[in-house]
């Protein structure tokens, strides 16, 4: 097996078609639409309000592995039809 050189187009395709970085994503943006919400009015500390993030951003990655392997795989599908 050949070692491929790391270099930035190839950890930018690298993340683009990567499950994870879809999952990670949707789970930030859960976040940071949610996040607001569910904190504000509330008399929480500064760490209970960083763990309601956290486990808000951890609900968005976990309910999103399906749209995430679907986006991949049509990315992963749109540029080996273009490779052709």
């Amino acid at each position: 097996m050949q070692k491929r050189p790391l270099s930035l187009s190839y950890l930018f395709f690298y993340l683009l078609f990567s499950e994870d970085t879809w999952r990670i994503g949707a789970g930030f943006a859960c976040a940071v639409l949610l996040g607001p919400l569910v904190t504000h009015g509330r008399a929480l500390s500064r760490g209970a309000e960083v763990i309601v993030w956290l486990m808000i951003m951890a609900i968005g990655w976990s309910i999103t592995a399906w749209p995430a392997r679907k986006i991949s795989a049509a990315l992963r599908r749109a540029v080996s039809q273009t490779k052709r």
